[in-house]
């Protein structure tokens, strides 16, 4: 019976990158900011707020006119 370590087979299998390509890849992800992700988040919060005013408002208009209307 043969027991092969699954890490080494796996890291046998994949190519071995040149320090240039593994600084090349290293340097194409960079960690957004706190102010990069916070616009989108704020935009998306403003326009779940508005959305939920306009759902208030349309449910007021409805009970006026079902008041109204006893």
């Amino acid at each position: 019976m043969e027991i092969t370590n699954s890490l080494n087979a796996e890291k046998d299998q994949q190519p071995l990158l040149s320090l240039g390509e593994v600084q090349a890849v290293e340097g194409t992800f960079r960690q957004p900011t706190a102010a990069e992700v916070s616009i989108p988040i704020f935009s998306q919060l403003r326009d779940a707020r508005g959305h939920a005013q306009e759902l208030s408002n349309e449910f007021a208009r409805l009970l006026n006119r079902g008041s109204s209307l006893e």
